[in-house]
């Protein structure tokens, strides 16, 4: 499942940003309609929903491979698009 999470979700880049935009805004969260949505890396972390990862441990690729199973094993798989989508096949 790993792989298939990080070949959707960033086809194997590092440091890459997602090129999704957001559709609403939460000021709360730094998050406004039609900015580049903050997820980066190979399992696309979305910083505003992990204020306790910075970037620089998103696009690292042992943190962010970590990150993908310690959720996984956590039943937290729901958090990737990536993962429904093949959860859903």
């Amino acid at each position: 499942m790993v792989n298939a999470v990080v070949s959707c979700e960033s086809q194997y880049q590092v440091d890459v940003q997602s090129r999704h935009r957001y559709s609403f805004s939460d000021a709360s969260r730094g998050i406004y309609e039609g900015q580049q949505e903050q997820s980066f890396g190979l399992v696309q972390i979305h910083l505003p929903d992990h204020p306790s990862v910075t970037y620089e441990q998103a696009i690292d690729p042992d943190f962010a491979l970590r990150f993908l199973a310690k959720n996984l094993k956590q039943g937290k798989g729901a958090m990737w698009t990536c993962y429904r989508e093949i959860a859903m096949r």
